[in-house]
């Protein structure tokens, strides 16, 4: 079974805790159910962030959600003038028989203009997908 990238990212208003755990939390969300990625068949994440965000790990997020076993690891977006800030990216290796073609990639908020050619989403409806979340991490506490 290949191992496939699946990429994403988002920004946050402000530099806070819940900033980047919500935001990140909605990302990987998007991801998940776009492309139908259950926790056992994702090798590794690497999370990174510019240098205006360091309120919390974005790997928590994933925790958070269920993602106990999965290798994780964060880090800082090279700076480069002019680029986003306020910016959390994931890079996912996802063991899947989809072809690289089938991966949906997701970039919200203010990252798609990172990608704008793979950010033609359907509209998300935000307050649905809070809630997916919420059952997500109720679903995985320990019992």
């Amino acid at each position: 079974m290949p191992c496939r990238g699946v990429r994403g990212a988002t920004t946050i208003e402000n530099n806070t805790r819940d900033d980047v755990l919500q935001a990140t939390q909605q990302l990987l969300a998007l991801i998940i159910r776009r492309n139908q990625i259950i926790a056992d068949d994702v090798a590794s994440a690497t999370f990174t962030v510019t240098s205006d965000v360091n309120a919390e790990f974005p790997a928590l997020a994933a925790r958070q959600l269920g993602w106990r076993e999965v290798p994780l690891l964060c880090g800082y977006e090279i700076e480069v003038p002019g680029s986003l800030k306020m910016c959390i990216r994931v890079m996912l290796h996802w063991n899947t028989d989809k072809s690289q073609q089938e991966i949906e990639h997701v970039y919200i908020r203010d990252a798609v203009k990172l990608r704008p050619d793979l950010s033609v989403l359907p509209p998300v409806d935000f307050e649905e997908l809070e809630t997916w979340i919420q059952n997500q991490i109720e679903a995985s506490k320990p019992t």
